[in-house]
């Protein structure tokens, strides 16, 4: 007699695109991290820690875009009226 196990067969093991996501997080984390990782620390870092750090790196480049794109929108406004240039005759 053959005993069939209950259990789904995604309960054993990591999901498919588990290794796509883990090389992911660690080419961001090395990338924008300055330095600051190398491939073998993030490799062994918890989880919850690689988590922790690409979020804070995500609500830094967020800011860093938005205050971007604040200067870029002030610079772009015409300060008055412009003259052209002068040239020699």
């Amino acid at each position: 007699m053959r005993r069939r196990c209950p259990l789904q067969p995604t309960f054993f093991g990591l999901a498919s695109d588990y290794r796509r996501v883990l090389h992911s997080q660690i080419f961001d984390l090395v990338y924008h991290g300055n330095g600051g990782f190398n491939w073998s620390d993030v490799y062994d870092m918890p989880i919850w820690l690689r988590h922790f750090y690409i979020r804070s790196i995500e609500d830094h480049m967020k800011k860093k875009n938005a205050s971007q794109q604040k200067a870029n929108k002030a610079a772009s406004k015409p300060k008055g009226r412009s003259t052209p240039p002068k040239f020699r005759r």
